[in-house]
């Protein structure tokens, strides 16, 4: 961190910068979950950054009002003697009693520190005393700016189509508060700018995104003690008495894996044993479940319809637009509920409004069970504890497989059922389920390690393609 004090307070907010700082410090410290928890940075930054509640620090400081948080009405302040160069915090305990206003203030004060407010700037002193209206009002933004631009990157947050403000808060452990501004933001605005650092965030959040999004918001909704935080939360996301299938769909009356009732009613002696029952439910960890690739077509004028980009089955991609089944293994290609007649989803094996099996259930459930058995290759002859996963793998299989890479129709389809591992000595490892597949990656090997050097700017020396057995 820089120590020089030349440079002057800027006269407005200096957003772009703050939002490439905000990023890379999430890169810096490969985040890739969330929430990201600002005690969780705190204990990342104990080197040089202390933190005390304002009522401990009285205590330790001897003080009857530690940093002055009484007099000028602070919620925290940040302070660095030149003695010892290291950034002290100490934040209200007392009068603010919201654990996500604390979280959001500690990460607020966290900007200022990795802003460089305290040490940039010859003028500063982080109080209203120190500094005019203006410029103290501009380093506040920078720092507001910061703490929303980390614990919410915009980078990711513009990708959801749909997320409402209470999934915002949920999903990333934030007040409503801060969840509305930065809807209204993200969502009302017509340009937003992209940063350097926006595809390195994807990267890196990828496997979260892809895979545990519907589980930490139920986590969320429920939190330690199995019990909802709001009821209004509850059908947010809710999870199958059955399969266990996390269901994000609030008008969802059966699950979407397993066709049961969600909302079945079950008999209890009295009230203390359903609350201790659904307590007890709440803790048990939930499924989610595996998304085919797809593409929304438009089936009837003004109705759109999920088809999915491929055979999950064979692998052909040879699709035509008005094709209802594979041509080489008659798989069936959209899904529709048998009974009622409505279009599904291509994950949804029963219909989520009457609980009738769907078209493509069993070619779901076969993918499925592929997609999750290939995820392991540790029983494999050739695989050796000396490898690990390569993390970034569903990131490189999702860019490959879009229409931004010049990947041939071979390749994507080749490495929807893969795995990917480094050795100890720079070989990139590739297993896939079936021959063909394997033929397609090894001739595609330099596809595949050119876009690898790219994206994660590794260059390894060799690939080796296997086929799980």
């Amino acid at each position: 961190m820089s120590t020089q004090r030349e440079n002057r307070i800027p006269t407005e907010p200096r957003f772009n910068f703050v939002t490439e700082k905000a990023y890379s410090f999430i890169l810096e410290y490969g985040y890739n979950r969330f929430p990201i928890y600002p005690f969780k940075v705190l204990e990342d930054l104990s080197d040089y950054v202390v933190c005390l509640p304002w009522s401990e620090a009285k205590k330790i400081l001897k003080s009857s009002d530690p940093f002055h948080l009484r007099e000028t009405k602070a919620e925290a302040r940040t302070i660095r003697p030149r003695a010892d160069g290291k950034y002290y915090i100490v934040y209200d305990d007392v009068e603010v009693n919201s654990d996500a206003r604390i979280a959001w203030t500690i990460m607020h004060e966290i900007g200022h520190i990795v802003l460089g407010h305290l040490t940039d700037f010859g003028e500063t002193a982080l109080d209203r005393g120190g500094l005019t209206q203006k410029k103290y009002g501009v380093l506040e933004v920078e720092a507001h700016y910061f703490a929303a631009e980390f614990l919410m990157p915009t980078a990711l947050l513009k990708y959801f189509s749909d997320i409402s403000i209470e999934e915002i808060a949920l999903l990333f452990g934030v007040s409503e508060e801060a969840a509305k501004k930065k809807h209204k933001r993200v969502f009302d605005t017509s340009y937003m700018p992209r940063s350097s650092y926006d595809e390195l965030l994807i990267r890196n959040f990828f496997d979260f995104l892809d895979n545990d999004i519907d589980g930490t918001i139920y986590r969320n909704i429920y939190g330690t003690w199995g019990i909802p935080n709001k009821s209004k939360y509850v059908t947010l996301c809710r999870k199958c008495p059955d399969c266990l299938t996390y269901i994000a769909d609030r008008n969802a009356v059966y699950c979407f894996y397993c066709g049961a009732d969600i909302e079945k009613k079950k008999a209890y002696s009295n009230m203390f044993a359903r609350l201790s029952e659904q307590q007890k439910f709440a803790k048990v960890p939930g499924v989610s479940r595996p998304q085919l690739p797809y593409i929304e077509v438009e089936l009837i004028a003004g109705q759109k319809s999920q088809r999915v980009k491929f055979c999950p089955n064979c692998l052909s991609h040879d699709v035509n637009n008005g094709a209802v089944y594979c041509k080489i293994c008659g798989s069936p290609l959209y899904n529709v509920c048998s009974n009622c007649g409505k279009s599904l989803s291509v994950n949804e094996c029963f219909c989520v409004e009457c609980g009738t099996e769907s078209a493509i259930s069993k070619l779901y459930c076969a993918s499925e069970e592929r997609l999750n058995k290939i995820k392991d290759c540790s029983s494999q002859p050739q695989f050796s504890e000396e490898w690990f996963v390569y993390p970034y793998w569903g990131y490189v299989r999702m860019r490959l497989s879009s229409n931004r890479e010049e990947a041939n129709d071979d390749l994507k389809t080749a490495l929807l059922y893969s795995m990917a591992y480094v050795g100890d000595d720079d070989a990139f490892i590739v297993y896939a389920d079936t021959l063909s597949a394997s033929a397609v990656i090894f001739d595609n090997q330099g596809t595949i390690l050119d876009f690898i050097r790219r994206v994660d700017n590794v260059d390894y020396t060799r690939m080796e393609v296997y086929i799980f057995q």
